[in-house]
This record gives C-alpha cells, structure tokens and sequence, in this order.
C-alpha cells in the first residue's frame, strides 16, 4: 500500500475500537493540558494576582485571543474538516492538499492584514473600547504594548488551527491533543523564565512561545500524511468557496461571542480594580471541567453527529445525542455543587491574599452555572452544524449578546446606585459572571426549541428524568460536603491559606464525590449504574484480544 493510500485509509469513518480509542485520547490530553494548565495558573496567580498589572494583560489578549476564535479556531473545525475529509475518502488527495494550501494561504493573507490594522490602531481599541475605566495613562500604554506582542500569536495560532483540522480529518487526534499542551509549556516557561525581569510582558512572550510550540508539534504530522503545499490563493475554486460560505456564519457567531467579552470587559473596568482579573479567574477554573467533559465530549460526538445525519439514520442520531447531553448533565450537575460548596478553599490555594481571594470566588459561584449550560451547549450546538446549519446558531448568539448586554448594563447600575453592595460578591463583580452566564441560556434555550422542533423528539422525557434524578442526588451530596468543610473550616483550620484550601478542597471533593455515586445508585441513575459493567466489557474484550493474539 502507498503512503498516500495508508493517508487516504486512516481519514476513512472510524470503527467503534478505533472511536473509544480516539475519544480517550482526546480526554487524556485534555486531562494532560488542564493539569499543566494548573501549574500554570498557580503561577502567575502567585506573581500577579488580581492585580492592576494583570488587568492590562487580561483586557490586552481579549482582542488577539478573539481574532483566533473569529477567524479560525471555530470556523474551521465546522467547516474544513468536513470537506477535506470528503476529499480523502474520495480519493482524491491531491484535491484534499489543493484545499488545504488554498485556505492556509487565505487564512496567512487575512490574519497578517487584520493584526496589522489592529497594531496600529491599538490606541484607541484599548482607550475607548477595551477599557475605558482605564484612567492611568501607564496602565493604558501597558496594555498597548501587551496587545502588539500578542498579535503574532495570533497569526501562528489561526495557521495551526488549520494543522490541526488537516489532522484531524485523517482522524489523527494525538498530536491535535498534544498541542495545546505544548502551548500551556510554552506559557509556562515564560511565567517562569521572563516575568522576572520583564513583568507582565513575560506573560505575553510566553504566549508566543506556546503558540509557536502549538504550531511546532503537529508538523510531523503533515509529514506522516505526504501533505502537500500549493502556492495558490485559488479565490475561484469552488470546494474553498463552499468552506467559506460555511465558515462566514460561524466567524460571525465567534465575533458576537467575542463582542460579548468586549462588553463584559468594558463592565469590569468599571468595578474596580481587580475585576477584570477577577472574570479571568473565574473564567478559566471554570473551563477546567466545562473542557474536560463538554468540550472533549463535543469534539468526539461531532463528527459521529455528521455520519447519521448523512445516512439518514434519525433514530439512533437521536439516542445518541440524547445519551452524550445526559452524561454532561450527570457529570456537570454536581460539579457545579461542588465550585460552590469548596469553591472558596479551591481558590484560597490559589491566592493568599484574602481580599484577592473573595473576588474570583464570587465570580466561581456565578460561573458553576455557566459551566453546566456551556457544557450542554457544546453538544447541542453541534448537532446544528452536523446539519451543515451555521445561521441558526449565528442567529441566537445575537440574541444572546443582546441579552447579555441588557443584563450587564442593567447589574452595572443598580450596582453603581447602591452604597450597599460589596464587590466581592454577585452582584458587584459577579456581574460579569451573570452577563455570561446570559448568553448560554439565552442560546441554549433557543437551539433547544429549534432542534426539538426539527427532529420532532430529542428523548426530552429522559433528559428531564436524568436532571430531577442528579439534582436530587447532587441535594443529598451537598449537606454532608457543607457540614465538613464547616467543621475543618470553624476547627481545624481556623486561619485559613494554602494548605488549609488545599487539604479542605480535597476532604470535600472525595466526600462529595462518594456520597454522590452512592446517591445515584440509590435513585437509580443508569448511566452510573451501567459504568462498572461497561469497564468490565472493555476489560474482558482487551483480555479476549491478548488471548487471540
């Protein structure tokens, strides 16, 4: 067999072994990028806090970090993948890495011109749109200088965004997967080696560093599938026309989202200091188990998403989107208990500055919420663009960002008009977490209406059965978790720090987590029940393999 009939037969559908194989990958290297991405946030947590020196890189990135989600990140996984991997699997590889250059040049072309627009303008983009509520003119020049460095990693990200769909659609998810870990140890090295003696602008630096790692490690990559290059923009051909058409929505969709940071942005810069760090925070511990179980599960079931809508498979298209969201629900549920519950100890290991400390938990407790609807929303979502349906979802994102803009502005001044609410609490900085948390219920429940609509039935019975039945075990999971981390916290660790939120978090999560498989089982939640037989399965067919070999 050449080498590009092997390239064409690994972008073929994958088989069930081959599909459990590639999810767990997928959620190991998540795992692997949220436990550096862990060290990371200690990090610069520790140097910087939530500081006024941490506010201007935290509002610097929010305009090259949205660049990357407009242009490329999103759009691409959408629209790409589906057509180079019809390419492949019609033997046509040459058609496929005709494809391929056209949109890495296009995306080269758009990217380089965009940040150089936004390198000159920058002035003004922090003045008057990023944060107005900055008032000191070195606070200001900070984060000028902050946003043009990260630029370049905004040309390199969206270039390897495209490596990684490239891959992806010869179903190759290891180096997809590695990539961001190798970003997070790029980040890391300049947390560690350049904040010394460049402060803030480390952090940038380090950004760079990562984006170029995250490009580096999947060139092999190219090399494994014979990857061709074609100097050509090739604006006439017609598959690049249709990529497009497919991705314009979708940017369109990631604009508004990144139109509803700007808001958010614009609002904190207004509280005081601290709060746009604050956001952050709350931001990316919450991202730590939205991407572990919403994002990991998405990525998997999109493209099985796809196939059954082709095959006209209605049925078993639905059972299967009916069993990915009740897993997210199950698993989500208590977690977002949890953030509240032990969400305060989690973040004192994080900051020792108390005042600090309460900031981001108020956020925490408002964004343990989100994280359940974002989670959902990733799987939902997909379901519309496997239909190869962009406008819908682009439709709702702008209801959401008007919805968010209305909640923002209007907690902002009841806020701004009362003496009486604290910062550090949900109605002072957690407004930001409300104004995103607006978004997804906003999107969510429209997509919800639309696609049960379309598909007649979404096995909505058992999704609402699967809710009442976690809520009544997370309700039964949260007293004794409550109870303990009030004695450690009233008896043991009266002081409070590190070890303290350390040792509390830790006593709390194991409680709760037991209590909780002990209460699912009690109310009869099948998905907790089948777990043990479908490891046993996976054990007895892995011995049953080694046996015939």
């Amino acid at each position: 067999m050449s080498d590009q009939q092997d390239a064409i037969k690994h972008a073929a559908p994958l088989s069930n072994q081959r599909l459990i194989r590639s999810t767990m990958v997928v959620m190991v290297g998540f795992l692997l990028t949220k436990l550096v991405s862990l060290g990371q946030v200690f990090l610069i947590a520790d140097k910087f806090g939530a500081s006024s020196e941490y506010d201007a890189f935290v509002l610097a990135n929010s305009v090259p970090e949205n660049i990357i989600k407009f242009i490329g990140v999103g759009a691409l996984s959408v629209a790409f993948i589906p057509f180079f991997s019809g390419l492949l699997n019609r033997e046509d590889p040459e058609g496929a890495w005709r494809l391929a250059s056209q949109l890495f040049n296009t995306l080269l072309v758009v990217t380089v011109t965009v940040s150089v627009l936004v390198f000159v303008i920058a002035p003004w983009l922090v003045e008057v749109v990023v944060a107005p509520g900055f008032d000191e003119q070195a606070q200001l020049e900070l984060t000028v200088n902050n946003m043009r460095i990260l630029l370049l990693s905004t040309i390199i990200f969206t270039l390897s965004s495209l490596l990684t769909g490239v891959l992806n659609g010869h179903n190759h998810f290891f180096l997809t997967v590695m990539a961001p870990i190798f970003f997070d140890l790029g980040l890391l090295f300049g947390v560690i080696f350049f904040t010394d003696s460049m402060g803030v602008y480390g952090l940038a630096w380090g950004t760079v560093l990562g984006a170029l790692l995250h490009f580096s490690i999947q060139i092999p990559g190219l090399f494994m599938f014979q990857a061709r290059w074609y100097p050509a923009l090739g604006w006439r051909d017609k598959e690049l026309r249709s990529v497009i058409t497919l991705m314009i929505p979708r940017m369109l969709a990631s604009f508004v989202f990144a139109v509803n940071f700007i808001f958010i942005g614009r609002i904190a810069s207004q509280l005081g200091e601290g709060a746009p760090s604050a956001f952050n925070w709350g931001l990316r511990i919450m991202d730590i188990p939205e991407a572990l179980i919403g994002t990991a599960l998405g990525f998997v079931i999109f493209p099985t998403l796809a196939a059954l809508t082709e095959l006209g498979e209605v049925d078993e298209r639905r059972r299967v989107f009916s069993q990915a969201v009740r897993f997210i629900l199950l698993a989500t549920i208590p977690a977002a208990a949890g953030m509240i519950l032990i969400g305060k100890p989690a973040v004192d290991i994080l900051f020792a500055d108390p005042d600090e400390a309460a900031l981001v938990y108020a956020v925490v407790q408002v964004m343990a919420f989100a994280m359940v609807l974002q989670s959902v929303h990733e799987v939902v979502a997909r379901a519309f663009y496997a239909q190869k349906d962009t406008i819908r979802p682009l439709i709702f994102s702008v209801a959401g960002m008007v919805v968010t803009i209305i909640v923002l502005y209007t907690f902002y001044f009841i806020y701004d008009a009362s003496d009486s609410i604290p910062l550090a609490g949900p109605l002072g900085v957690g407004i930001t977490g409300l104004g995103y948390l607006a978004a997804f219920i906003t999107e969510l429940s429209l997509l919800t209406i639309v696609l049960r609509r379309q598909w007649q039935d979404i096995d909505g019975q058992n999704i609402l059965d699967t809710i009442g039945r976690t809520l009544a075990a997370t309700l039964i999971m949260a007293v004794p978790v409550y109870l303990v981390d009030a004695f450690l916290a009233t008896n043991v660790f009266t002081e409070g720090g590190r070890v303290a939120g350390l040792i509390r978090a830790g006593v709390g999560g194991a409680v709760g987590a037991g209590v909780f498989i002990a209460s699912a089982i009690l109310f009869n939640i099948e998905e907790v029940k089948q777990l043990p037989a479908l490891l046993r399965r996976r054990k007895r067919k892995q011995q049953e393999a080694t046996s015939a070999a």
